[in-house]
């Protein structure tokens, strides 16, 4: 493909969305989609995001996105104008971001293809290529109909590693030692409103990503331990099914990385909360808290010998992700 063709259609892609902005903020009726639908339509959004081959092209993200979108979107869906390039260093802010513009998009065009779901998501794709959702079956060049099929493609790849249908949502962190990983969590709140909770999402967020930061290297291959944040294979099977109501393999959740975040956020929510009230609401010592929980199965562990030197470096890249996600605020 030229790159005359490839630059016309990345002026397209969001353009329209630019003139489509409405859209996504109008009131939404009926048709309800999963949190799992949702997050797997914006990573793979992600994936087929055209690349142009330069490195200052003028689109900021993963997502390739168009300046002009990214200070109203950020200010309708976090209450905070965010600059391109602070979306672009911020990419777990980005991407809820995105999934707050993408949910209403998805939910209406789920209602204009008669709850068809591959048909919703093909609109989807053609409202964020070109600002008009019924283009995804007449679209105006070849660029834009091989782009509506990728993400098609890469939608349906993000279900089905997901575990057919089940409830997604974005992220990545880290675990503990093989032979000290808690054997049972215990969430128990994924019903619960979020905001009963006495930790913002943005809190949870952080923890997970520390702990994924912090996870234990073991230099070995096949060591047993599944994902980024390097689980312990038994416990994978009851936290998804816990979280999402279906279980997970093992090589399921390390295969999809959108999943297996949701679920640690699922998890780590409910045990940062227990802790924040255990610790009279003081952050710092709830993190450890949690990080001692994670590594130990014991909490109160979180200042003792080695353990000690394990939250700590938790605690660092927590505060770190704050800084980086959520300084804007």
């Amino acid at each position: 493909m030229s790159s005359k063709l490839v630059k016309q259609a990345i002026r397209l892609l969001l353009g329209g969305a630019v003139l489509s902005a409405s859209l996504w903020t109008m009131p939404v009726k009926a048709q309800q989609v999963s949190d799992a639908q949702v997050a797997a339509l914006v990573e793979a959004l992600r994936l087929a995001a055209p690349q142009t081959g330069t490195e200052n092209d003028g689109l900021y993200s993963d997502w390739q996105i168009k300046p002009e979108n990214i200070p109203r979107w950020s200010k309708q869906c976090i209450g905070q104008e965010l600059t391109p390039r602070q979306f672009e260093a911020r990419p777990i802010t980005a991407r809820e971001i995105l999934v707050c513009v993408m949910r209403n998009v998805f939910k209406d065009q789920y209602s204009a293809s008669g709850n068809n779901e591959s048909v919703a998501v093909q609109r989807a794709a053609s409202w964020w290529m070109t600002g008009d959702a019924s283009r995804y079956s007449n679209p105006p060049n070849d660029y834009t109909r091989s782009y509506i099929q990728k993400v098609a493609q890469f939608y349906q790849q993000q279900r089905n590693s997901a575990g057919t249908q089940q409830p997604d949502t974005p992220s990545q962190p880290t675990a503990a030692q093989p032979s000290e990983q808690p054997a049972a969590p215990k969430p128990q709140t994924r019903t619960r409103s979020s905001a009963n909770s006495p930790v913002s999402d943005a809190q949870v967020a952080a923890l997970v990503e520390a702990l994924r930061l912090a996870a234990p290297q073991t230099g070995t291959e096949n060591d047993g331990l599944y994902s980024e944040w390097q689980i312990k294979p038994e416990n994978i099977p009851r936290w998804s099914k816990q979280c999402t109501e279906k279980e997970l393999t093992p090589t399921q959740f390390e295969a999809s990385p959108v999943t297996a975040r949701a679920i640690l956020v699922c998890v780590m929510r409910d045990v940062l909360g227990e802790q924040y009230n255990a610790s009279s609401n003081d952050e710092s010592v709830a993190v450890q808290r949690a990080a001692s929980w994670w590594m130990t199965g014991d909490p109160n562990q979180y200042s003792s010998g080695s353990t000690a030197a394990y939250t700590n470096k938790v605690l660092g890249f927590y505060k770190q992700s704050q800084l980086k996600f959520f300084s804007h605020i």
